[in-house]
């Protein structure tokens, strides 16, 4: 179905490991529009080991839509979560100098506004490694991750944090207030954009806080996606993106108020929602209406407003090829910085393969020795670059980092090394 048409299509591929929404998660309206196509793309984080290079990879729809009644924008193509978040799963928040100081200053953040209710018993929803609680646990909180990556929660016991390999829900939630107690604050950091029932999983929120209690989250704001034509942050992973008008929406049907949010600059820009019981009497800050209010000027109750993006990504990908062809046809070197998930969807939408970015470079252990997945383009450990000498550009695919990487790169710049930035335009510094 092309884009910008409406959703009324039904069925489950035969495979069972991908479903098609036919109703939105929040409000269950059938009127879903589609304003994004990326073409069918490997999942982000399924990095290739060598022996499996000639193997056929696993290929799912990446198309987005808007619901033309609350504005909740996501995916149509579901893939399965234990396909998603599995026993491979190749993301440790750990990895990112950046998210990690992001989390240590959250830590402050949520011991200097609610140290009573960390003090009872903080649970954070996809811990990951613990990049979150080790900071908090240090500072006094009573701290227990749910994660479900079956890898990564070994890493996360062994700092010493308690963490249970679960997904969460209702009935998690349920089970947990009855052997732990309710918990004072509850932290969800981008992993509600990953769920794909909405109301079970606020339902579990809502069983395990206690009635006094923080619930505190971040998600990818999405009007920086949509404006800043940020599309590689769309990927497998990520069912929905998020305004604070659906999320408001969907928080008060089950029982929840929004009483604080502030604007992050994670992901390429993110909100951090913070919301309590409806009768918990916390007061509701002036940002939640103005931001509201700024949603609604900005058009985003209005399909027409999400068209544009498909025609800027074809753009971005236009330009993006013709300037990595002729610095190629230059005789220059070019090398990946850094291997994202959002990377791999440039990579794939774009068809960039080895023939233009000799290989990537990254801190993660993990995808050292494999190959990005349907673009099969080698990753290295940095130090590569001290035995093969610095490439003449990076392009630099955890965009959203590029001040701090950019400070990292002072002296490579100083002589004469530049950097590609794919987004919001291409670009070279």
């Amino acid at each position: 179905m092309a884009c910008g048409k409406p959703l009324h299509g039904t069925g489950m591929k035969e495979n069972n490991l991908v479903s098609t929404r036919t109703e939105c998660r929040i409000c269950g309206s059938r009127d879903l529009f589609q304003f994004l196509d990326l073409g069918e793309t490997p999942l982000a984080d399924a990095f290739v080991e060598i022996e499996n290079l000639n193997q056929p990879e696993a290929k799912f729809p990446l198309r987005v839509a808007v619901c033309e009644t609350c504005s909740l924008v996501g995916l149509r193509d579901i893939v399965s979560s234990d396909l998603l978040f599995g026993d491979n799963y190749a993301f440790y928040s750990s990895g990112s100098p950046q998210g990690v100081i992001h989390f240590r200053n959250y830590a402050q953040e949520m011991m200097r506004r609610f140290p009573k209710e960390a003090k009872q018993l903080t649970v954070e929803i996809a811990s990951n490694d613990g990049v979150l609680l080790r900071p908090l646990q240090e500072l006094g909180a009573n701290v227990l991750g749910i994660e479900p990556a079956k890898n990564v929660v070994p890493v996360a016991q062994a700092a010493g944090i308690d963490t249970i390999c679960s997904f969460f829900d209702s009935r998690i939630g349920a089970d947990l207030q009855k052997e732990r107690g309710s918990a004072g604050l509850i932290l969800a950091n981008n992993v509600v954009a990953h769920v794909d029932d909405l109301h079970d999983f606020i339902r579990g929120i809502r069983a395990l806080l206690d009635t006094q209690g923080v619930f505190v989250f971040e998600v990818q704001y999405f009007p920086n996606l949509l404006f800043r034509n940020q599309f590689d942050n769309v990927y497998h992973e990520h069912r929905s993106f998020f305004s604070l008008r659906p999320l408001s929406r969907l928080l008060q049907s089950e029982g929840l108020n929004i009483f604080d949010v502030q604007r992050v600059d994670t992901q390429g820009g993110s909100i951090r929602v913070y919301a309590s019981a409806q009768n918990a009497g916390r007061p509701i800050q002036p940002i939640v209406a103005q931001l509201t209010a700024d949603e609604l000027a900005w058009g985003l109750d209005k399909k027409e407003t999400y068209l544009g993006l498909q025609h800027r990504a074809e753009y971005i990908r236009a330009e993006l090829l013709r300037l990595l062809r002729e610095i190629k046809s230059a005789g220059k070197k070019i090398v990946g910085y850094g291997a994202p998930a959002k990377g791999n969807t440039l990579l794939n939408y774009c068809g960039i393969t080895t023939e233009l970015v000799d290989y990537i470079v990254d801190k993660t252990l993990f995808k050292h020795g494999k190959f990005t997945p349907g673009t099969h383009i080698p990753v290295y450990p940095i130090e590569k670059i001290q035995t093969d000498g610095p490439p003449d550009y990076y392009l630099l695919l955890p965009w959203n980092y590029a001040a701090g990487f950019l400070r990292q790169e002072k002296e490579y710049m100083e002589k004469g090394g530049r950097f590609i930035i794919p987004i919001p335009a291409p670009h070279i510094l």
